[in-house]
């Protein structure tokens, strides 16, 4: 059996993340639960791994992986594809100082949290290279 590995990252204070992140996670829970119903009959595992990052790495945050190829990467053989950065109010509050937040920009349209239409996207890209 071949396995997609989900890897997202976001950063974290105790138990809480920022708005964005924590929209992102509602999102690729749900992608991946979809891509395991999708993949299986394909003989393809799904695995999600959610990392806790330190306050303050958010240049890597709200970042998602499959199989060690981020998604900006794998979208971004298919689209046009940016990495931004944007203030967030979410995380100033959350780390206590101004603070922008890495973002995607896809097709020209700037996306904050990552929408599960996307994150399937990604996923089924992935897949086919197993």
């Amino acid at each position: 059996m071949s396995r997609l590995d989900i890897l997202w990252q976001r950063v974290t204070v105790g138990a809480a993340t920022c708005e964005r992140c924590g929209d992102t996670g509602q999102s690729v829970r749900r992608a991946a639960e979809l891509l395991r119903a999708e993949l299986a009959p394909r003989g393809i595992e799904v695995a999600l791994t959610e990392k806790a990052l330190p306050p303050f790495a958010v240049e890597e945050s709200n970042r998602v992986f499959f199989n060690g190829v981020a998604l900006e990467e794998l979208v971004g053989q298919r689209h046009e594809v940016a990495v931004g950065m944007n203030h967030c109010q979410s995380c100033c509050d959350m780390l206590g100082a101004q603070t922008d937040c890495r973002t995607l920009i896809v097709d020209g349209r700037e996306l904050e949290a990552l929408p599960e239409e996307l994150l399937l996207r990604a996923g089924r890209i992935a897949a086919e290279k197993l």
